[in-house]
């Protein structure tokens, strides 16, 4: 993890070791974290399908998994669970989880009404790590409260200006793979349990920037909000704002799904060795909780 995060730190520092500990310990050492920070990393957990299950549902109910529902080519390992790893480029519909490229930061089901409460991955395989730094598909969270409070800070008139419209006008947008009740709040909403004016719920769709443009007819003010939108999205991309760390086999992260975002950095997703094609076999476990 990144020394000079503080987000990187916490999670290191206060991880739970979940090692040859039962199901109800783990729970009970991720209740605790959650309760301070929102967000937990475990360590040591089974790369089991019904342990993972039976963990998750102490905390809600799994989501079942959306591409499940699409045309998208599955082999995943459990209903609710998403099986995120590279797959080559034969085939027709691709989720952007498959390919190489860096995932830029996102919210679980955006587009989605009720907003779920948690969304998790477990790691079972780390892929490649001779990769440079950057294309190992490390993996980036991004906390919405702690950049609200830094851009406060840096620009106080234009972030106020962008945060007032962005939590006032209401969005609709759909998924590109799959069909769900469609949320109508605004991109940043109201917390019930909020701590202070920057501790609100944020929905955000990795690819929202090309999104809205098909939509901009129902957006009052299109170009101010664009502006509000870019204005967060670069914020977003900024490596200082991100807390960026590779897992191994049998990290399990757990974060609050309305507070924090979650995204990647690239990877490296074919080698020729020998002459023959080598795919990177990194893969996670995704699953999304009501």
């Amino acid at each position: 993890m990144t020394a000079d995060n503080e987000l990187a730190r916490v999670l290191r520092d206060e991880h739970v070791d979940a090692q040859d500990k039962p199901v109800p310990e783990i729970v009970a050492g991720t209740r605790a974290q959650l309760a301070r920070r929102r967000i937990c990393l475990v360590r040591g957990f089974p790369v089991v399908a019904d342990t993972y299950m039976e963990f998750l549902h102490h905390f809600g109910e799994p989501l079942a998994n959306y591409s499940s529902r699409s045309d998208l080519e599955k082999d995943d390992p459990h209903p609710q669970i998403n099986r995120v790893k590279y797959k080559s480029k034969q085939g027709t519909a691709k989720s952007v989880h498959y390919v190489a490229g860096g995932l830029r930061p996102h919210s679980a089901r955006s587009w989605a009404a009720p907003r779920p409460a948690y969304f998790s991955m477990l790691f079972v395989e780390p892929g490649w790590r001779d990769a440079p730094e950057g294309e190992r598909g490390e993996s980036v969270v991004v906390s919405w409260h702690d950049l609200f409070t830094k851009l406060a800070e840096r620009d106080p008139e234009d972030f106020a200006e962008h945060f007032a419209r962005l939590s006032k006008v209401p969005i609709t947008f759909e998924a590109n793979n799959v069909r769900e009740k469609l949320s109508d709040s605004p991109l940043f909403y109201p917390l019930p349990d909020a701590r202070d004016p920057y501790d609100v719920g944020v929905r955000l769709k990795q690819d929202l920037r090309d999104k809205i443009v098909g939509i901009k007819d129902s957006i009052p003010e299109f170009g101010a909000y664009q502006k509000a939108l870019d204005y967060f999205l670069d914020a977003s991309d900024e490596e200082r704002y991100q807390a960026c760390f590779p897992m191994e086999a049998g990290d399990l992260l757990i974060l609050d799904n309305n507070r924090f975002a979650h995204g990647r950095r690239k990877i490296i997703g074919e080698r020729i060795v020998d002459g023959e094609v080598r795919t990177n076999h990194r893969e996670l476990w995704s699953v999304t909780v009501a």
